[in-house]
């Protein structure tokens, strides 16, 4: 046992990077072509839908992702129903990294990648599947969620 169990050990603590891949759920492109865009989460806890992103700059040189997030939301496709990103008690939105001058700003190296997360409503307890849109991006369509 111990001599599969150190070498897997090691496996796993050298290469987080194939992992980290292994937990993509969707993947779409942006619309100028410099930026691929991951979902590694979209899970609903305690009636929030907590969704996760990866920006991986594909171009070559540094890119700027920046978005608007009042036009981030997701569609329920059962009801086609519109919903937004939350806000807090004082208005802001509930996501990181925070916002630079009202709007997400990532600065991502050639190569390298970044993260995001957003809250937003849940959809309704049947609702296995939404569509995610972010400006500037490809649609992520049939998005499974979790439970």
């Amino acid at each position: 046992m111990k001599k599969i169990f150190l070498p897997l050990f090691l496996f796993c603590l050298l290469t987080p990077i194939g992992f980290a891949q292994a937990g993509v759920i969707q993947t779409q492109m942006s619309l100028d072509a410099n930026f691929e865009i991951d979902i590694t989460k979209a899970q609903v806890i305690d009636n929030v839908l907590t969704v996760v992103f990866v920006f991986r700059n594909t171009s070559g040189a540094k890119a700027i992702i920046k978005m608007n997030p009042s036009e981030i939301y997701y569609i329920d496709s059962t009801q086609n129903k519109k919903y937004h990103i939350l806000k807090d008690e004082k208005g802001a939105f509930i996501m990181a990294p925070s916002l630079y001058y009202g709007n997400l700003e990532l600065h991502v190296e050639a190569g390298k990648m970044k993260l995001a997360w957003i809250k937003m409503p849940a959809p309704d307890a049947g609702v296995e599947t939404i569509n995610i849109n972010l400006p500037g991006a490809l649609p992520f369509e049939k998005l499974n969620i979790s439970r």
